[in-house]
């Protein structure tokens, strides 16, 4: 289990268990802001593949909020957080 799967587990509330599965995020060693803002970046792609009034890119935008969410969490837990915000918004901007 990765650092990034230990610490997601430890949120609280629980995300939904439907989503839960959605939000397991390997970082690979990296920085979990950047693995988790790129994921994101990841959802919200494959939201715009099949826009409009489509449940299953409903769900990957929510995915993608989700997943900012806990960038921006470890962010400010991190040594430098205006660097790791500023990081996220770097990973997520075309």
């Amino acid at each position: 289990m990765s650092a990034l799967t230990v610490w997601m587990a430890g949120r609280r509330p629980a995300p939904p268990v439907d989503l839960a599965a959605a939000l397991q995020v390997d970082n690979a060693g990296g920085a979990f802001d950047v693995a988790l803002s790129m994921a994101a970046r990841t959802r919200l792609a494959e939201a715009r593949v099949r826009s409009g009034r489509v449940r299953a890119s409903a769900f990957r935008l929510l995915e993608a909020d989700a997943l900012i969410t806990y960038a921006c969490e470890t962010a400010l837990d991190a040594e430098d957080p205006e660097g790791a915000l500023r990081r996220i918004l770097a990973s997520t901007s075309d």
